[in-house]
């Protein structure tokens, strides 16, 4: 779909009042848009990724309290930490998104194709506690959904603010979120990031996903990753300021130097860089005053993982 007339359409319905907003922006999504299927294999592999970079940096996560950020529309993510061994996930939200229908169909979806989920899930689905772990979250397919998160150890808090949250410090063991943290200001990341320290105990870790790409060019291919580095802060406001595209656009320099800021050191810092958008910016694209002093190499980082301690 054109980025532009994308822009205008999400533009028409943010300017709805809230509740009736949401519901026409998730009827698009699940009749046009994203949500049309429900698979949850790629969410599952990212929880397989956090656990990952987790053990690569020696770290335990078995039975460990996690604490995601930004739920969405479903639990995937928390469902594959749990599978993977967490013994308590916590997973917040500012918006109520939560679709129970969604979490229906994705379950339907393991059940159909447990296979593909072992698969999916490796040395994990190994271990001595995936396969009762497995049943059980069957065995609750079609609970309430509230029953089922019970079930599974996986509180969902939901409006509620991040960087402030009715929970014990020192709670938890990790600080968790997948493509979540660009879409938020980074004043609002810093009270996060503050309140993320107060939560963790000790030893435990922020491990992030961040997405820098411009989320426009996941459906049009006509623009790169780099595209909305080119508008400056007042035209990218009026393109995509609203509540369901807003992208604080920060540049993997920025986040390492907010992470800082914050006092925290990074353990791991795993970057992809967009080729495509790399040389673009390489013959010339032209980019707003904010964006022309960094390196093509920065500026076309389009994710990192990063794993950061607070000591």
């Amino acid at each position: 779909m054109n980025w532009r007339l994308k822009a205008q359409l999400q533009n028409l319905i943010a300017a709805f009042p809230s509740d009736f907003s949401y519901e026409l922006y998730f009827f698009l999504q699940r009749h046009f848009g994203g949500l049309r299927t429900v698979n949850p294999i790629s969410r599952f592999q990212a929880g397989i990724a956090v656990m990952e970079r987790l053990r690569r940096q020696q770290l335990q996560t078995k039975d460990k309290a996690f604490l995601e950020v930004g739920t969405g529309r479903c639990v995937d993510l928390p469902i594959a930490l749990w599978l993977c061994g967490a013994g308590r996930v916590i997973t917040v939200d500012l918006n109520p998104y939560l679709a129970p229908d969604l979490i229906r169909q994705s379950l339907t979806f393991v059940r159909n194709n447990r296979a593909l989920v072992e698969a999916t899930f490796g040395d994990y689905a190994g271990q001595p506690w995936f396969a009762g772990r497995l049943e059980l979250l069957l065995s609750n397919e079609t609970s309430d959904i509230r029953t089922l998160l019970t079930a599974l150890n996986i509180e969902y808090l939901a409006p509620v603010d991040a960087t402030g949250l009715a929970l014990q410090d020192k709670s938890v063991d990790y600080h968790v979120s997948f493509a979540v943290l660009e879409h938020i200001p980074p004043s609002t990341l810093c009270g996060i990031l503050k309140e993320g320290r107060r939560l963790l105990r000790s030893g435990g870790r922020f491990i992030h996903l961040v997405d820098f790409s411009d989320h426009f060019s996941h459906s049009d291919d006509s623009i790169t990753a780099v595209n909305f580095l080119r508008f400056s802060e007042k035209q990218w406001a009026r393109c995509a300021g609203n509540r369901y595209m807003y992208h604080n656009r920060m540049r993997v320099d920025e986040f390492t130097e907010l992470l800082a800021e914050s006092g925290l050191s990074i353990d791991l810092l795993e970057t992809s860089v967009d080729q495509r958008a790399l040389e673009a910016l390489q013959k010339g694209f032209p980019l707003a005053e904010r964006f022309q002093r960094k390196p093509p190499e920065v500026n076309a980082v389009s994710s990192a993982w990063v794993v950061a301690a607070a000591p």
